[in-house]
């Protein structure tokens, strides 16, 4: 056994946290600064390789703790059951929908005439993919399995939304990104409520990664795509947004409670979480709610 193992086995979340921001920001940050002087042509490389950072953080973690295998093995299983594969698709437009109405209902606008065309949504479907869904291996697929089973479910949650919300900030000063001129005091809640809700899919699905890529690609996909339509203040639709994330968080705790967000039991992740520096999780009773089969 490697000596490295039980170091990174006793510190996967800190590891993990560690590599994300140093992967992500050393080019990112160089971005920031490229752009004060203009657009250099690796200026999109850089951001894309930045985005990578979660996804190779949680593959050199998994390899160092000696669950690569098991844990790639569990990134494309596609075993969820029907009813959430329907969830990670449907939430998201109906989280926009009701974001959209609530804005609309205080004064806003919104111009279907310019939205995206139909023909540019798969492009925007896959750069959403690589921009946001692969970031899911790493903030579900590693961060979350590991984080929950020491302070429950909801509060994993919340901190891996505020680690996830800060590792945003470069994109900040980074004139033309989705972030740019948006107040990162709105944009932090909706994203620590939007783990929330990733973690409810997450654990519906067994812990299997690919209901959350999903879900956060469609997201972006949704927020893309509609946002040329939005008429009036941006901020006001971004509270909207806020409201209707916080209403579905409030939904799921008050069904689910805060120790699993979802009717099984917290899974693993493919990652072995029994071992002699860590506690051995403790098995919950399963229900017959949404995401009861067996995983």
């Amino acid at each position: 056994m490697s000596p490295l193992r039980p170091l990174v086995r006793q510190h996967r979340f800190s590891t993990f946290v560690a590599l994300t921001f140093v992967l992500t920001w050393l080019p990112w940050l160089t971005v920031a600064w490229m752009l004060r002087t203009g657009r250099p042509p690796v200026v999109t490389g850089l951001v894309l390789i930045g985005g990578f950072g979660p996804l190779l953080a949680a593959v050199f973690v998994a390899a160092a703790g000696g669950d690569l295998r098991s844990w790639l093995s569990n990134l494309v299983d596609v075993g969820a059951p029907p009813v959430v594969w329907a969830a990670a698709v449907l939430v998201p437009v109906g989280l926009y929908v009701l974001a959209l109405g609530l804005f609309v209902l205080v004064g806003g606008g919104f111009d279907r005439a310019t939205l995206l065309p139909a023909a540019a949504i798969p492009a925007v479907v896959v750069a959403t993919f690589l921009r946001g869904g692969l970031e899911e291996p790493g903030w579900r697929g590693m961060a979350l399995p590991v984080l929950q089973q020491s302070v429950g479910a909801f509060w994993a949650s919340i901190a891996i939304g505020v680690v996830w919300a800060l590792w945003h900030v470069p994109l900040f000063a980074m004139p033309g990104s989705s972030q740019a001129g948006t107040p990162f005091w709105l944009y932090a809640p909706v994203v620590v409520g939007i783990s929330v809700i990733s973690t409810w899919l997450y654990n519906a699905a067994g812990g299997r990664v690919l209901v959350p890529v999903v879900f956060h690609t469609l997201s972006n996909t949704v927020s893309v795509t509609t946002a040329s339509g939005v008429v009036g203040d941006e901020v006001v639709s971004q509270i909207g947004l806020l409201i209707a994330v916080w209403g579905v968080v409030a939904i799921l705790v008050h069904r689910y409670g805060t120790d699993r967000l979802a009717p099984k039991p917290l899974p693993d992740g493919g990652l072995d979480l029994v071992t002699a520096d860590d506690p051995k999780p403790t098995e919950t009773p399963r229900s017959d709610a949404l995401g009861d089969e067996r995983a």
